[in-house]
């Protein structure tokens, strides 16, 4: 009997569970269906850009060493020691200016003796001349002085370079970059003594493909940038080789920069933006408000007050822009920031309208602009079709 009655009372404790249960669960149902009801979509605030038909520039970059235009290692030409060091390295020194002198004494004496000497026969040939026009010396006497004179302007001219030569002077103006002499060396023709570089003007050494010299002429500008600089300079197209290596199978292109303010600095590697051609008509957007998916790239445009998801077929990227080849017409709402939580059809609000081609306002930084993108060299690459 006691067992009965336990039983009824686990049987009557569990069916008391299971009305709880019931009840709990209709009533979370019901709060679920009142809450659902009264949601509403909130929209998504946007920056969206009209898009533009314009002209496209495209570039390509080459890089390679920066070196003086003009550079050249002087050494000794004559016999004798160092007695005068007239630039330190580092100095400038004008076209002709004095940077290391020899010891030309015997030079200097040479070159007067052989000066007097051709100043007598000088004198001779103009008397001799004089005796042959009056008949008194025949035409041999003549030869003769005149032959001896000749001899004597020679043996003056070379002892007058010979007593320059042991001067060594700038053969431009530029800066000493390296000495290898001290005051008392005692130099022979052909030692190494100075290197000297023309600074104001410098050049890039690149290589260009069978692919793109044929874009390239000569007088083409186009942005360079030095080493760690962050700005570029202005870099002209000096010359363009017509026979490519026969080790690379590429063609040697130089591009001068002009450094009147001896800003840049040569032995650095440089990177080139060298024009390639131009488009009309070409839609180009910014590159982030492209998406990538699994069926391409695609981005949004507004139409209404909704997102609508375009397909896309890009060309060439230049920088922070990319072409658009199809998917997007000229006119459309393109959609810039605030799109990478976008489906189609979402609903969103047009908080900021972008002026600038690249989706930009005034109050953004340069490093999302394309004009701050400019002053980087770079970017220029064939996009996916």
């Amino acid at each position: 009997a006691t067992m009965m009655i336990s039983r009824r009372r686990l049987q009557a404790a569990a069916a008391g569970c299971v009305a709880a249960l019931a009840v709990t669960a209709l009533a979370t149902g019901c709060s679920r269906q009142e809450s659902g009801a009264g949601s509403q979509e909130v929209p998504r605030n946007v920056r969206v850009l009209e898009l533009e038909q314009t002209t496209v520039t495209e570039y390509f970059e080459v890089a390679g060493p920066v070196v003086p235009v003009r550079a050249a290692d002087l050494g000794a030409q004559e016999s004798g020691p160092v007695v005068a060091i007239a630039v330190a390295k580092g100095e400038a020194v004008p076209a002709g200016g004095l940077i290391v002198e020899q010891e030309r004494s015997i030079l200097a004496a040479e070159r007067d003796a052989a000066e007097a000497s051709l100043a007598q026969q000088a004198y001779n040939v103009d008397k001799v001349r004089q005796l042959y026009e009056a008949g008194k010396v025949s035409r041999i006497e003549l030869l003769t002085a005149e032959s001896q004179y000749e001899q004597a302007k020679a043996l003056a001219d070379v002892s007058r370079v010979r007593w320059e030569r042991a001067a060594i002077t700038a053969p431009f103006a530029g800066v000493v970059v390296d000495r290898w002499v001290e005051l008392g060396e005692l130099l022979t023709p052909g030692r190494p003594v100075a290197r000297i570089i023309d600074p104001y003007t410098l050049k890039l050494e690149a290589f260009l493909t069978d692919g793109q010299v044929g874009y390239v002429t000569v007088g083409d500008e186009g942005a360079v940038l030095l080493g760690e600089e962050r700005e570029p300079a202005r870099g002209r197209v000096t010359f363009i080789s017509p026979e490519a290596d026969r080790t690379t199978g590429k063609f040697a292109v130089e591009i001068e920069i002009a450094n009147p303010d001896l800003r840049y600095r040569s032995g650095v590697i440089g990177r080139a933006r060298v024009p390639k051609q131009e488009t009309a008509g070409a839609l180009a957007v910014p590159r982030d408000a492209v998406l990538p998916g699994r069926a391409g790239p695609t981005a949004y445009v507004v139409e209404g007050d909704r997102a609508r998801l375009r397909h896309l077929t890009l060309g060439p990227f230049q920088g922070l822009m990319v072409v658009v080849e199809d998917g997007l017409e000229a006119g459309e709402m393109l959609v810039v920031r605030g799109h990478r939580d976008l489906r189609d059809g979402s609903l969103v609000a047009v908080t900021e309208v972008a002026a600038a081609p690249d989706g930009s306002l005034a109050t953004d930084p340069a490093a999302v602009t394309a004009a701050g993108a400019g002053t980087r060299v770079g970017g220029a690459t064939e996009g996916p079709r």
